[in-house]
């Protein structure tokens, strides 16, 4: 509370984050601080009334933060919401080397790249994320040899869509795991995050190897939102219930032990009693 400025990040994901972005900057200006939002609900809606006139750092430049927050302690309103890019190309954004402070100090958190492929008709994230942006393998494995040498024991590598990664590049993620398996030292452990199912298909031998390899989680997280194709349809998810059934029936069989989280969306405006049903199925 004694913090001359409050710099609050958010989630566009859930309302719930948003009503508490909004509470928190309520109880901001009632206390008399001044306010710099960061994040995905600013960059997403940046004409949301509960952020008007207030300094704003986008999902792609928190290496600036510093330079907003003085600016704003000058009593300036600044707003920076441009991509990183290379030319035409989006990149995948602030640099992977920039300080940072562990909420964890035994795990690192590896965002491999920001945005997506999709156009999901339900997902706000897009709108603030954008188009896929993939940081380069050398990056990566060399923020993963940074974070073990500094204490790290695990690190998770994460993303709007991981098994997307490197389409807009010219790699694919086997090859980016494949390279940073070998840097992790005896005793830690990798584990990955969440991937859509038509970005796997192509790689299920390879993901299956990795997956089995002993410093790497026999974990998966693999939304199939909907067993209808009908209303996978709708939602424009481009996969169907036989390929996510195929993805999850091939890692069971040749990875032991694997977990697969999955995540299902209920009560779809096109959702019919017999979707459901076929869904709870």
């Amino acid at each position: 509370m004694s913090a001359d400025l409050w710099l609050l990040n958010s989630c566009t994901v859930k309302t719930p984050s948003e009503d508490g972005l909004r509470n928190s900057i309520t109880s901001a200006h009632s206390l008399g601080k001044k306010v710099v939002v960061a994040g995905c609900v600013s960059q997403g809606a940046p004409d949301t009334k509960f952020i008007e006139g207030l300094s704003v750092v986008g999902v792609q430049q928190i290496d600036r933060v510093v330079e907003v927050v003085e600016e704003t302690f000058k009593g300036h309103s600044v707003r920076l919401f441009g991509q990183k890019k290379e030319g035409v190309k989006k990149l995948g954004g602030a640099s992977l080397h920039l300080p940072k402070i562990r909420k964890n100090p035994l795990i690192e958190i590896i965002a491999i790249n920001t945005g997506c492929l999709n156009q999901c008709t339900y997902c706000k994230t897009k709108h603030a994320r954008g188009e896929l942006g993939s940081y380069p393998i050398a990056d990566i494995v060399e923020r993963g040899v940074q974070s073990f040498a500094e204490g790290v024991r695990e690190v998770w590598m994460t993303s709007e869509d991981t098994g997307a990664y490197g389409r807009d590049i010219g790699v694919t993620l086997p090859e980016l795991l494949y390279e940073f398996v070998e840097i992790i030292p005896e005793g830690c452990m990798l584990r990955l995050g969440m991937t859509n199912p038509p970005y796997i298909l192509d790689y299920l031998e390879d993901m299956a190897t990795i997956l089995s390899h002993p410093r790497v989680y026999a974990f998966l997280h693999v939304p199939v939102q909907a067993a209808s194709d009908t209303v996978l349809e709708d939602m424009k998810r481009e996969y169907t219930c036989a390929e996510f059934s195929r993805v999850v029936d091939f890692l069971r069989e040749k990875v032991p032990g694997i977990t697969i989280a999955t995540d299902i969306i209920c009560g779809f405006p096109t959702e019919s009693e017999e979707d459901f049903e076929e869904t709870i199925r």
